[in-house]
């Protein structure tokens, strides 16, 4: 469960500051970007993500949904959801129908995917690869960002495709030291939503005989 938010929250939506090191081209886009994301006080997105590693012959595919409002999110995957409803951090398994009760303030930051759009302002130099049309014809700009400090990350490098007229970000890949390498590609996105709060609610009544191990 945790490697799966955090391997989200590293990659969807990435967004980062600009440095003395970014090139023009990069920091223009990035620039964009910053902006528009300044913007969002909710968002929901529709996602895929495929996590590869060649040496340990591993591919795993999956489509998800995050819905963010303030500090609140849900995560919905296949096998699992993940709530915080601002007071406690809910970690729910389809498989073992359990769930973890955990305070969100011990949350590891970068597993957090309300602050996708702030977590990433500083620590990255960014560096403008190329801009073409895709199959349907989207102008994508790349970027590349890497982390100023790599020993404190994960990942070494993360690789951007950006939609030049809609200033939003379209495909994401992490590549882990470890070998993984996670792409994620934008299916929707809807800025400013109005989210209901129930979004953010654990209903145990949804999931009946739910065992609850309260971490708290």
């Amino acid at each position: 469960m945790k490697t799966l938010v955090s391997l989200l929250a590293s990659g969807l939506l990435l967004v980062t500051s600009l440095h003395a090191q970014d090139d023009p081209k990069s920091k223009a886009v990035m620039d964009k970007l910053i902006a528009k994301s300044k913007t969002y006080t909710s968002f929901e997105a529709d996602f895929s993500s495929r996590l590869v590693n060649t040496a340990s012959k591993l591919d795993v595919k999956q489509d998800g949904n995050v819905k963010v409002k303030g500090k609140k999110f849900r995560l919905t995957l296949p096998d699992n959801t993940v709530i915080n409803d601002g007071t406690v951090l809910w970690a729910y398994s389809k498989k073992s129908n359990e769930v973890t009760a955990n305070d969100p303030a011990e949350m590891d930051q970068e597993m957090d995917p309300s602050k996708l759009f702030t977590l990433y302002e500083k620590g990255f130099k960014s560096q403008f690869i190329d801009e073409k049309a895709d199959a349907t014809g989207t102008v994508v700009q790349t970027i590349k960002l890497f982390p100023l400090d790599p020993t404190k990350k994960p990942f070494h490098t993360v690789i951007l495709g950006v939609d030049k007229n809609k200033v939003e970000t379209k495909t994401i890949q992490v590549l882990y030291k470890d070998g993984n390498v996670v792409t994620y590609t934008l299916k929707k996105f809807t800025a400013n939503p109005e989210l209901a709060d129930v979004n953010f609610v654990f209903e145990k009544a949804k999931f009946p005989g739910v065992e609850i191990n309260d971490m708290r």
